[in-house]
């Protein structure tokens, strides 16, 4: 089993972990509370402290499948799909993903997917409870007095 990395608390106001490149995504692991180890999976928002949304590591093997459809109470998904090529279904309806897809589902629909190429199919999967977003970042965002200063 791949260790979870540790977060580095370097900056104030941030933390910071290491989940290494998309290769090693593939190497990650979840226990999932009924079928046991998942391999290329890993929720990462307990290890950064995250507290308005929950964000996956997903690299799905050429031919796995997720295997069941599920839904959610309350949150919403959006999965960035960033390398690979797949299946996604929602609600009976089938449409095909690859890198550079985004697909954002209801809590209520049925959703589940596979991976119908060659290598692993490698996205994020962002979590957050719908209807909860109160402003976009241009509303919510606080321009600062000073410019960023990088070293030479």
């Amino acid at each position: 089993m791949a260790p979870v990395p540790s977060p580095v608390s370097t900056l104030s106001n941030a933390t910071l972990a290491e989940f290494g490149g998309l290769a090693q995504w593939r190497d990650l692991r979840y226990q999932h509370p009924r079928l046991g180890e998942v391999a290329g999976k890993l929720f990462i928002g307990r290890t950064l402290g995250l507290s308005g949304m929950e964000v996956s590591l997903n690299a799905l093997a050429p031919g796995g499948a997720v295997p069941f459809l599920h839904a959610h109470k309350q949150n919403e998904e959006l999965y960035l799909f960033l390398d690979g090529e797949g299946e996604f279904q929602v609600d009976g309806r089938i449409v095909p993903v690859r890198a550079g897809t985004a697909l954002r589902v209801d809590p209520a629909g049925m959703r589940g997917w596979r991976n119908t190429g060659a290598v692993p199919l490698t996205f994020l999967c962002i979590q957050a409870k719908a209807g909860s977003l109160e402003q976009a970042t241009g509303g919510d965002g606080i321009r600062g007095e000073q410019a960023p200063v990088w070293p030479a």
